[in-house]
C-alpha cells in the first residue's frame, strides 16, 4: 500500500492544476448561470411590476368612465332637459377631462303613450341651442305603446337615432334597461356593435360596452324594485371603446411584449372580445390574470408572457464573468503548478529528517499507548495524584463515579474529593506516607456534595522527572450495598401489579355479573313504562327507579374502565363546564393554603371525551401539585385555549404549579407506571400513568415543563372537533325502548340466566318479534338445525357456562352463513370486537344497554340480511 500511495502521488501532484482548473471553470459557469437566473427573475419582476401597473391603471380608467354617470344623471333629472342643460354638462365634464375609451353618452326619457303628443310639441320647440328647433324629431320606429323610452341627447351627435326608442319590441334593449331601472344601480351589456356604427365595416376597434343607469323622481333612490319602476323617470348612459380604453392604460412595453385579452365571461356565445392584442394568435399557458369590476359584470384580463430563449437573459455582465473567470482559472492553474514543485523540492528534504524521527516516535507511541489503554480503560476510578492532594490525572471511571470532568478533578481540592472530617482518613494517610501504600474504606465526594462510601487503595512513585506521584484507586461501595434493596423494591412492586390485576379482574368479574341484574331492572322499567298509562301515580317512583339504575350502570362501566379503558362512552361536549365541575369539586378538597385560579374561554371549545375521565385527569393533576408544595402552600392555574398546530385544530388545557419543580431525571420517569416520589405506602405510582394514558386514549399528548425551585407545567393537547357531533344530554328525550321494531320476524334467544331470559323475552315480544327462548347452547342449536328457514335472527348471551355466545356464533357461521348473530356481554373486550368483525353479520352489544338498543341492533342486523340477499 505504501508503494501505491507513492506511485499515486506524482500523478495527483501532476493532475492538482487542472482539477483545479476544472474546479475554477465549473465555479465560473455556475456563477454565470446564477446571473441568467437573475436576469430571467429580473425580467420575470418587471413584467408582473407592468401588469400590476396595467390592472390599476385600467381599474382607475374604469372608475372615472364610470363616475360621468352620476353627473350625466344630475344634469339629466332637471326637467325639462334642454339642449342646452344638456350642451353644458357636455362641456363642463366631458369637455374638461381626457376620457380615451369613451365613445358616447346618452340620456334617454321615459313617457307614457298619454304624454306622447306633449312631449313631442315640447321637444319640436326646444331652441335653447338651435333657433331652428327640432321639427322633424319623431319616435322611431313609429307605432303606438304603451310607453317609450325616447333618445333624447347624445354626445356626439347622431340625428339618425334621435327619437329611437329604446322600448322597441323588435329589439331586446328593454330587458337592459328595466333591469338597471330594478336595481338601481349602472348596468353593463356584453361587448357589441353600437348602433352608430351600423354602417361601418365590421372591426375589433369597433367593439364597445354600454353602461345604463336609472333616473328617479325625487332625491332618494326608492327602497323597492316597485317602487323604483314607478319613480323612474328615464336612463342616461355612456358606451366604452374597448380597444381604446385598454390600449390607453398599458404601460410602455407591454402591449409590444404580451398579448393582452379582455374578455366578458358572462357574454353570449358568439359575443366578440372586449379586447385582444394578438387575434387568433393561439393561447400561452404562462400568464398573469385578474378580473376588474365593470357596473354589475365583471371582465376577466389575460395577460400573456411569451417564452424567451436563455440566451436573452444573457447580458455585458454576464459575458465579463464568463471572460473573467475563465483568466482567473488559468492564472490559478499556473500558480498551483508552480507552488506543487516548490513543495516536491522542499518535501524531499523534510522526508529524510522525518523517517529517523518517526523510527524514535513509534517506539515511544506504543508504549504510551499501553499504559494509556490501561489507565483509561480500567473499570476503577483512578487517579494521580500529588502527596499533598491534587489531582494530576483521572481516567474516565473517575469522572462518570465524582462526576466531574477530568479538568474539574485536576482543578479540585482534597477536601473537594473527601470527606476530611471522616476519622479513617488520618491513620490511612500516616499508613501511605510509611509504607508508600494503603488500602480502606473512605467517605468520598460527588461533584454535588453527597457523599459515598468507597474502597480505596494507594501506593506512591517517582515519575520520569523524579517528582513524587501516587496512584489511587477508588471504587463504589453503593452498587453492591443497593443490590438487595433493589431486589426488595421490586418484588413490592410486583406484588403491587399482582394484586392491581387481581383487583381489575374482581372489578370486571362483580361489573359482569351486575350488569345481568341492571339489564332486568332497566328492562323491567322500559316494560312498566309503557303499560302504565300517562300520569299514573307510579310513574314518579318508576323513574326514580330508572335514574337509580343508570346510575348504577355509570358505576359498573367505571369499574369496568379500571380493568379495560375504552372509547365506548366518549361524546363530542364543551370543555369549559367540565372544567368548571372540576374546580368546584376541587375547591372543596384542596387546603385553604393552596389558591385555585382558572382562565377559561368564552367561546365554545369541543372535544371528544367522556367527562368523567377528563375530570379523573385535573384531579390527578392538581392533587399532585398541592402535595408537592413546600409546606402544601402555592398556586395552581389551569388555563383553556384554542390552539392550531400541525394542520388542525386542538384544545390546549395547562395545569401551573408553584411548587418544588422536577429535575431531568425526575421528569424523564414521571409517567412511569408505579415510579412515586412519595414515602413507601402513601402513593401507588399509577396516577400519572393514568393520566398519560386517558390523554393518549383521546389521540392527544402531554408537554411537560418542569425546573427544580421553578414549579411545573402540565400541557394536554386534545383534538378539537366540531360541536355540531351528538352526545348523551340529560335533557334529552330518552328512547322508547318497547317501541315496534320488528314485524313478526323470529328470533331464537338464547341466555342461562332465567330471570334476563325472561325480561328479554317480554321486551322482544313488546317490540313485534316472534320469540324462542333457550338456556342450553346445545338445545338452541340443534332447534336452528331442524328448520333453518324457521329462524331470521339469534340472539345469544356471550358468557355461558357450557359455550360462549362466540362459539355459537361461529358454530352457527360455519352451518348457516347468512344467518344474523347478536352477542349481548356485559364486558365488551378488543378481543371480542376484532373475533365479530371478522364475521359479517354477527354484531356486539353491551348488556348494560339492552334496553335501550336492543330494538335498534335486531332491525339494523335484520336490514343487512335483507340487502345481503
Amino acid at each position: 500500500m505504501p508503494q501505491q500511495a507513492a506511485r499515486a502521488e506524482p500523478f495527483l501532484r501532476r493532475a492538482l492544476p487542472w482539477l483545479l482548473f476544472i474546479a475554477a471553470l465549473l465555479l465560473t459557469l455556475s456563477l454565470a448561470a446564477w446571473s441568467v437566473q437573475q436576469n430571467a427573475e429580473h425580467r420575470v419582476a418587471l413584467m408582473e411590476h407592468r401588469v400590476e401597473a396595467f390592472r390599476l391603471s385600467l381599474a382607475a380608467s374604469l372608475r372615472a368612465h364610470l363616475d360621468i354617470l352620476p353627473g350625466l344623471r344630475l344634469a339629466a333629472g332637471q326637467r325639462p332637459l334642454t339642449d342646452a342643460r344638456f350642451a353644458r354638462y357636455v362641456d363642463n365634464v366631458l369637455g374638461g377631462q381626457r376620457y380615451p375609451g369613451l365613445t358616447l353618452s346618452f340620456v334617454a326619457e321615459r313617457v307614457s303613450e298619454s304624454e306622447r303628443a306633449d312631449y313631442l310639441a315640447r321637444v319640436r320647440e326646444d331652441r335653447s341651442t338651435d333657433p331652428a328647433g327640432h321639427d322633424s324629431f319623431e319616435i322611431q320606429p313609429p307605432g303606438a305603446r304603451p310607453e317609450y323610452m325616447l333618445l333624447r341627447h347624445q354626445h356626439p351627435a347622431d340625428p339618425t337615432n334621435d327619437g329611437y326608442d329604446l322600448y322597441d319590441p323588435g329589439q331586446r334593449y328593454r330587458q337592459a334597461v328595466e333591469r338597471a331601472i330594478d336595481s338601481g344601480t349602472p348596468v353593463a351589456t356584453p361587448p357589441l356593435r353600437l348602433a352608430r356604427d351600423r354602417h361601418r365595416p365590421d372591426h375589433p376597434e369597433l367593439t364597445s360596452v354600454v353602461v345604463r343607469a336609472a333616473i328617479y323622481r325625487g332625491d332618494t333612490l326608492p327602497a323597492t324594485p316597485e317602487a323604483r319602476r314607478d319613480a323612474a323617470t328615464g336612463v342616461v348612459g355612456i358606451a366604452l371603446r374597448g380597444a381604446a380604453l385598454v390600449r390607453d392604460a398599458l404601460p410602455a412595453g407591454l402591449s409590444t411584449e404580451a398579448r393582452v385579452r379582455v374578455a366578458d365571461p358572462q357574454a353570449p356565445a358568439g359575443a366578440p372580445m372586449v379586447y385582444d392584442s394578438q387575434p387568433g394568435a393561439p393561447a400561452l399557458a404562462e400568464a398573469y390574470r385578474f378580473t376588474l369590476p365593470v357596473a354589475d359584470r365583471r371582465w376577466e384580463v389575460t395577460v400573456a408572457r411569451p417564452p424567451a430563449p436563455w440566451w436573452q437573459d444573457v447580458n455585458d455582465g454576464t459575458v465579463t464573468l464568463l471572460a473573467g473567470g475563465f483568466a482567473c482559472a488559468l492564472a490559478l492553474t499556473a500558480l498551483t503548478a508552480g507552488l506543487g514543485r516548490i513543495r516536491h523540492r522542499a518535501e524531499a528534504r523534510v522526508r529524510d529528517g522525518l523517517a529517523r524521527l518517526e523510527a524514535e516516535k513509534a517506539q515511544l507511541t506504543r508504549s504510551e499507548t499501553r499504559l494509556r489503554q490501561l489507565f483509561e480503560n480500567s473499570l476503577d476510578a483512578v487517579l494521580n495524584t500529588r502527596p499533598g492532594g491534587g489531582v494530576v490525572a483521572a481516567n474516565r471511571t473517575a469522572c462518570e463515579l465524582f462526576g466531574r470532568s477530568e479538568a474539574q478533578l485536576v482543578a479540585a481540592t482534597r477536601g473537594d474529593l473527601l470527606d476530611l472530617e471522616d476519622p479513617r482518613l488520618a491513620p490511612l494517610l500516616a499508613e501511605r506516607e510509611a509504607t508508600g501504600r494503603m488500602r480502606g474504606q473512605l467517605r468520598m465526594r460527588h461533584a454535588d456534595g453527597s457523599t459515598f462510601e468507597a474502597e480505596v487503595s494507594s501506593m506512591t512513585y517517582q515519575d520520569t522527572d523524579g517528582q513524587l506521584l501516587a496512584s489511587v484507586i477508588v471504587r463504589d461501595l453503593k452498587p453492591s450495598l443497593d443490590a438487595a434493596a433493589e431486589r426488595q423494591r421490586l418484588e413490592e412492586q410486583l406484588r403491587h401489579a399482582q394484586k392491581m390485576q387481581a383487583l381489575g379482574t374482581l372489578a370486571g368479574g362483580i361489573a359482569h355479573d351486575f350488569n345481568n341484574v341492571l339489564a332486568v331492572v332497566l328492562g323491567g322499567v322500559a316494560l312498566l313504562d309503557t303499560d302504565l298509562p300517562p300520569g299514573h301515580v307510579a310513574r314518579p317512583h318508576l323513574e326514580r327507579v330508572r335514574q337509580a339504575g343508570l346510575r348504577a350502570r355509570s358505576l359498573v362501566q367505571q369499574l369496568l374502565t379500571f380493568g379495560r379503558p375504552s372509547a365506548e362512552g366518549r361524546w363530542a361536549q364543551p370543555l369549559r363546564p367540565l372544567v368548571e365541575e372540576t374546580l368546584a369539586l376541587l375547591r372543596l378538597s384542596l387546603p385553604a393554603t393552596v389558591t385555585l385560579d382558572a382562565d377559561l374561554p368564552d367561546e365554545p371549545l369541543h372535544v371528544v371525551t367522556e367527562p368523567s375521565q377528563l375530570q379523573q385527569v385535573l384531579l390527578n393533576l392538581c392533587n399532585n401539585a398541592w402535595q408537592a408544595m413546600p409546606g402544601h402552600q402555592g398556586r395552581i392555574e389551569i388555563t383553556l385555549r384554542a390552539r392550531h398546530h400541525d394542520g388542525r385544530d386542538w384544545a390546549l388545557l395547562s395545569v401551573h404549579d408553584d411548587g418544588a419543580g422536577m429535575d431531568a431525571a425526575l421528569r424523564q420517569r414521571i409517567f412511569e407506571p408505579f415510579f412515586t416520589t412519595k414515602p413507601p405506602g402513601q402513593g401507588t405510582g399509577l396516577g400519572l400513568a393514568m393520566v398519560h394514558g386517558i390523554v393518549t386514549g383521546h389521540g392527544g399528548h402531554i408537554e411537560l415543563s418542569s425546573m427544580p425551585g421553578h414549579g411545573s407545567v402540565f400541557e394536554i393537547w386534545l383534538p378539537a372537533v366540531d360541536g355540531a357531533v351528538d352526545g348523551p344530554a340529560s335533557d334529552a328525550p330518552r328512547p322508547d325502548a318497547c317501541a315496534a321494531h320488528g314485524h313478526g320476524e323470529r328470533i331464537v334467544y338464547l341466555d342461562d340466566d332465567e330471570v334476563l331470559r325472561l325480561t328479554v323475552e317480554a321486551l322482544l315480544l313488546r317490540q313485534g318479534y316472534t320469540v324462542r327462548t333457550f338456556a342450553e347452547p346445545a338445545d338452541a342449536l340443534a332447534a336452528i338445525a331442524a328448520d333453518p328457514a324457521a329462524v331470521d335472527l339469534v340472539l345469544t348471551d356471550y358468557d355461558m357456562p357450557r359455550a360462549s355466545g362466540l362459539e355459537v356464533a361461529r358454530t352457527l357461521r360455519e352451518r348457516h352463513a347468512t344467518l344474523p348473530v347478536l352477542i349481548v356481554t356485559g364486558q365488551v373486550t378488543e378481543a371480542l370486537r376484532s373475533a365479530c368483525a371478522g364475521m359479517s353479520g354477527v354484531g356486539v352489544l353491551p348488556k348494560e344497554y339492552i334496553a335501550e338498543q336492543l330494538g335498534a341492533r335486531l332491525a339494523a342486523l335484520l336490514g343487512e340480511r335483507g340487502r345481503r340477499s
